[in-house]
Order: C-alpha cells, then sequence, then structure tokens
C-alpha cells in the first residue's frame, strides 16, 4: 500500500422529531419527542433516551437557573425542583444538555479520549409561555470508511484531531479550546470497516490519522476544513495501487543509473514511467530525502564528456509532478565538465514540476578546467520547466560558472524560481538562475542568492550571449558580499535582450555590468513591491505580461504569479 488518499463527503445531519408535551400551570420542560435520527447514514431513527436519565437545565432572564437536574420518566423531562417565571416580564433564554453536566466540572472526553455526543436543546421562550425544546447534536460527528483492501492490511487505526475542546460556557454555548490537540482516539479493526468520532464545531480542523500494518504505520492528516455543529461528515480512506513511478531513494538511484544504461538489479526502466503523447515520461511520485550514503549512488542523469563521443543527453521527459527532493549531495563523475541532478539535458528532453530543497554540489578538486554547474542542469539544450531550487548550495574549487538552476542554458528555462542559494569556491563567474544563457530564461525568479566575494556575479544571469532573452523575470535581495563587479540581471550583456525584468531601485547595482545595449525595457520596484515607473504593483505587472504573452512561446503554458511568503515580492501559483 504505497499511498492513501481522501474523498471528503459531508452529509447533514437531521433533527429530532417533534411531540407537544405542554403543563401551563409551572414551567414544564417539555423536550419534544424522545425519537432522535440517528447519526447514520440512511438517518434511521432511534429511541436514545431511558427511564432514569438526567439533563442539565440553565436559563437566564424571565427563568433563573443553573444546572437544574431533569429526569427522563413516562417519556416526559421533569425538573428536580418546579421552576417558575419571575416578575421581570423577560422572556427566558432557556438551555438543556443530554447527558447532564457533573455539579463540579464537565466531563467532556471518555476515558478512552472520545469527545462525548452531547445534545442540546435551545429556545429563546417569550415570557409566561411554556418551555418547549428540541434537541440537537451539539458537536459535528466524523465517520472514516476504510475499502476492502486497507481494511484487509490494517491492524487497528489512530485518529488525533487537531482541537481539543476545554470547557463549554453552557448559557451561550461559547467554546474554549486547549492549546494542545485532542486525545488520541484508538480502534481495532471493525468488521463494518466504520470509525466514528465527535468533533467540536470551529474552523481551521485536521484531523491526524496512523494506520497500522504488520508492514508499519501508515500516516496522513485531513484538509484542514470548518466542521457545523449537527452535522455529519464522511470520509472515504482508499488504498491506491502503486503507479509507474519512482517512490523512494532506492528507486531514484535505480532510474539514475538505468537511464545511463548502467545496469541495476531488480528494477527497468519500465517501472518508472509510460509514454505520455508520444514521449517516454518518467514520474516522480513522493518526496524523497536522501541519505548522504544514498546522494553517494546518484548518478547525474546525462553526461557532457570531455572526451569525444562519450556525451549521453536526456532527451526523455522527467515529470516531477510537484515532488521534491532533499538532503541531496551531487557527484562529479570523471571525465565531464557540467555538474548537475541533470549532466546533459538534449533538445527533445525537458525536466518540470521538480524541486531541489537543501541540496547541494560540492567539488573541492583544484582543476584548470572549465566547469558549468547548475542544482537542476548542467546542461541544458531542452526544456526546464517549473523548476525550484530551495535553500541549496554550490561550492566549486575548479575554475568555471555555475547558476542556480542551470549551469549553461542553450533551451528554455521557464516558470522556475531559485531562493536562498548560496555559491562558494573558485566560481568566476555566477547567474542566480542562470551561468551562461544563450536562449530563453521566461517567467522566473531569484531571490536572496549569496555570492562569492571572488566571481563575476548577476542577479539572473551571469552572461547574455547573442540570442538570449531574459523577459518577465525579477531579482530580489541579491547578496554579493561587497563584490564590486556585480549587476542585478546579468554580468554580461553580449547582444542579448532583457526586456520587461524587474530589480530593487534601492539596490545601487547596475542592470548589467558590463557588455552591448540592452534594446529592451527593464523597470526597478520600490520596497513596497510596486513598480516605481507605474505605480503598479509588481504582481499585477507579472501577470499583465502573461495574460498578454500566454500561448506566444511554442505553446508552452506560462504560469500566472501570487503574492509571495515572508517578504518575497511574488511567488508562481501553486508553489
Amino acid at each position: 500500500m504505497k499511498q492513501l488518499y481522501i474523498i471528503l463527503l459531508a452529509c447533514l445531519l437531521v433533527g429530532c422529531q417533534e411531540e407537544q408535551l405542554m403543563d401551563n400551570s409551572l414551567i414544564t420542560v417539555s423536550i419534544q419527542g424522545n425519537q432522535l435520527e440517528g447519526m447514520t447514514r440512511n438517518n434511521e431513527g432511534k429511541n436514545i433516551f431511558t427511564a432514569g436519565d438526567n439533563a442539565s437545565l440553565f436559563s437566564q432572564g424571565g427563568i433563573n437557573a443553573n444546572n437544574i437536574a431533569l429526569t427522563y420518566q413516562d417519556g416526559e423531562w421533569h425538573p428536580e425542583t418546579p421552576l417558575y417565571w419571575d416578575k421581570s416580564g423577560n422572556e427566558a433564554s432557556v438551555v438543556v444538555y443530554y447527558p447532564a453536566f457533573a455539579s463540579t466540572q464537565q466531563e467532556l472526553y471518555d476515558t478512552e479520549g472520545n469527545l462525548k455526543d452531547i445534545l442540546y436543546a435551545a429556545q429563546e421562550t417569550p415570557y409566561g409561555k411554556p418551555v418547549e425544546l428540541q434537541f440537537e447534536h451539539l458537536f459535528a460527528k466524523i465517520t472514516f470508511e476504510t475499502d476492502e483492501s486497507i481494511h484487509t492490511q490494517m491492524q487497528n487505526i489512530r485518529f488525533t484531531p487537531s482541537v481539543r475542546l476545554a470547557s463549554i460556557e453552557p448559557h451561550t454555548r461559547t467554546f474554549t479550546f486547549a492549546e494542545t490537540p485532542a486525545p488520541t482516539v484508538s480502534f481495532e479493526k471493525r468488521t463494518d470497516r466504520m470509525y466514528t468520532l465527535f468533533i467540536p464545531p470551529a474552523d481551521n480542523v485536521s484531523v491526524d490519522i496512523r494506520l497500522v500494518t504488520p508492514e508499519g504505520e501508515l500516516q496522513l492528516t485531513t484538509p484542514t476544513q470548518s466542521f457545523i455543529s449537527g452535522h455529519q461528515y464522511t470520509y472515504r480512506l482508499i488504498s491506491k495501487e502503486k503507479e509507474t513511478g519512482i517512490y523512494t531513494a532506492e528507486e531514484f538511484i535505480a532510474f539514475s543509473h538505468l537511464i545511463n544504461g548502467m545496469e541495476y538489479e531488480g528494477y527497468t526502466l519500465d517501472d518508472f514511467g509510460h509514454e505520455v503523447d508520444g514521449v517516454m515520461t518518467y514520474f516522480l511520485c513522493a518526496d524523497i530525502e536522501f541519505t548522504e550514503e544514498q546522494s553517494e549512488q546518484v548518478q547525474p542523469i546525462g553526461c557532457k564528456s570531455t572526451e569525444f563521443g562519450k556525451s549521453k543527453s536526456f532527451n526523455k521527459c522527467f515529470d516531477g509532478q510537484g515532488h521534491s527532493l532533499s538532503n541531496l549531495r551531487l557527484i562529479t563523475p570523471e571525465d565531464t565538465k557540467h555538474q548537475g541532478l541533470f549532466g546533459y539535458i538534449g533538445e527533445r528532453g525537458m525536466v518540470k514540476d521538480l524541486t531541489l530543497e537543501n541540496c547541494s554540489y560540492v567539488n573541492l578538486d583544484f582543476l584548470n578546467e572549465t566547469h558549468y554547474d547548475g542544482m537542476i542542469v548542467g546542461f541544458n539544450e531542452g526544456n526546464v520547466i517549473g523548476c525550484h531550487v530551495l535553500s541549496c548550495s554550490i561550492e566549486d574549487k575548479a575554475f568555471g560558472y555555475a547558476g542556480g538552476l542551470v549551469g549553461e542554458n542553450k533551451g528554455t528555462i521557464a516558470n522556475s524560481s531559485v531562493c536562498n542559494v548560496s555559491f562558494e569556491g573558485r566560481l568566476d563567474g555566477i547567474g542566480g538562475l542562470c551561468g551562461h544563457n544563450y536562449l530563453y530564461v521566461i517567467n522566473s525568479y531569484a531571490s536572496s542568492c549569496q555570492f562569492t566575494k571572488n566571481a563575476n556575479a548577476g542577479g539572473l544571469c551571469y552572461n547574455m550571449a547573442s540570442g538570449a532573452v531574459l523577459t518577465n523575470c525579477y531579482v530580489h535581495a541579491p547578496f554579493f558580499n561587497g563584490n564590486s563587479q556585480s549587476a542585478l540581471f546579468s554580468y554580461q550583456l553580449s547582444a542579448g535582450i532583457s526586456n520587461n525584468c524587474y530589480y530593487p531601485k534601492d539596490s545601487g547595482l547596475k542592470e548589467f555590468y558590463k557588455g552591448t545595449k540592452n534594446e529592451g525595457k527593464n523597470y526597478a520596484y520600490d520596497t513596497d513591491f510596486t513598480v516605481t515607473d507605474t505605480g503598479e504593483t509588481l504582481l499585477d505587472a507579472l501577470n499583465a505580461w502573461v495574460d498578454k504573452q500566454q500561448g506566444e512561446y511554442n505553446g508552452l503554458p506560462l504560469l500566472h504569479w501570487e503574492a509571495g511568503d515572508e517578504g518575497v515580492p511574488a511567488k508562481l501559483a501553486g508553489l
């Protein structure tokens, strides 16, 4: 059982049946009906009260009562002491709770951690009129239903709601919540495959679920949502057969060997992908965290060899599906000068929707041969789309160039980002997104990158060669460590074009350190992320370009932008 997903079905919990019970001489508390609709899906009613049951009555206004006991006898509720209207003429706010509250404290959870199913009846009663009340469920009910596959494999299941009810103010039905989660409720396997618990009505509530199987423990969490008093919510837990793709560190290691023509026992490339619209596509199906030992076994995918005829480009599609690889330390194969998770992507190759987080590339060899380093790709002739590098580092003692995403780009980079990446070592030229750019860098950004003091650096690219295009990108908070040979967009402009790109107005740096005149137009933005020249927000400016240019780049879908996090001006939608 590789993966579980949750389907939410919301079902209304109906109220109780009604019966008339009146006595005009005293205040007879008439709870309308012993018949209460059950909380099952078919809403079949059942008798929930038996002789001798107790409830608690509270009232303010024309009737004053504080936890007066009611006893159920002969189909009616009887107060322990007679209740009379006072002489104020005010209406009465009456609330009854079942089961009765203890006189000293409210026992809201049972000994097994379950929130009790408390019923309440409330009414604003005009002065002198009979008090007739109708019970409803105070809390929301959640039922989790497992499918047959999960039922067969599981031993028990545990639920921990994110909110814990501390107390109820009885007159106003106001809830006070504790700062800690609710108790964990554990169930042994049930033949009906249904597991039920109650949740206090509240916003932004989730439930942690742990399934214990002979093979280990599976954990998942329901999406946060609001729960309403007297409503029922049903979650179905469905086992999902393993789809073709990469789920574990070992499988990624196997893929990195097999795609390079190396052997790896127990796997074939068909385990990791299939054709999509005629293109062989490999899928990352889970977030994967690598150990140091596992990192040493990962082979860069494709290589640009220094020896003639030995280069191997990746010309398939790798679809990260929004997943991340973390704590991966990239290695340096022999006789190569382009380093990255993907050493060499060919003209028909694509990497999309992949994130590297807390990863690193380290080369401590002092070499005079030029190197090109990129966390995602060393040398790109294809497409890098929707890829992101977060909190990574590149340290290279060899002479060379580096980019946070791509070392050397002769293809397309789009809808991508680099955040909090540091560059160290002997590098001669650095770009936040890309080292050398010969073609397209579109709709992307670099934020909070730290550049080694000794390198020539550009916030987005090191060099913009003839034919290179940098458009609808922005740079934010670059740190050049006192390096005077640095620029906001590109250290060197060699007949490339930068257009509709944005930079912080107060940086004190030039758009380009040296090179040819830029034929495009770029814009500064202020500390509040408004474009200085136009007054529009940077977010609106980026999205206006996307709306205008959508479909203009060989049908490539351009992502829109949304407000960024933690001081970042904007981020690509979906991150």
